[in-house]
């Protein structure tokens, strides 16, 4: 998925002002590099907090985190504190955004 980030971000373009981008979740359990897949989108959405915008997926739960192996991941490269402020953003993020009037 990491990967898969930056083809994203290398056909259309790095997140600006003028080039805004909506992810809908599920960033992680996705293969093994999903701590810097979320981490690089964490750290366009600080740069552009206007221009990024991230939803909650079902995967950005506690439960699926220990279950399909993103708490494993952040485990061994990291340590249970950073695996409980992942999970503290998790739970912060928004499930929807309204984009024309509609509920996305």
């Amino acid at each position: 998925q990491y990967y898969a980030l930056l083809n994203i971000f290398e056909l259309g373009g790095e997140p600006s002002p003028t080039r805004p981008y909506l992810f809908n979740g599920d960033f992680v359990d996705r293969g093994s590099f999903s701590v810097e897949t979320v981490l690089l989108l964490f750290a366009w959405k600080v740069l552009y907090p206007n221009s990024v915008h991230l939803s909650r997926g079902n995967h950005e739960t506690k439960l699926m985190n220990t279950t399909y192996g993103f708490e494993g991941e952040v485990l061994a490269k990291y340590d249970r504190t950073v695996m409980d402020l992942f999970t503290e953003v998790f739970n912060w993020l928004p499930l929807a955004h309204v984009i024309d009037h509609q509920v996305i």
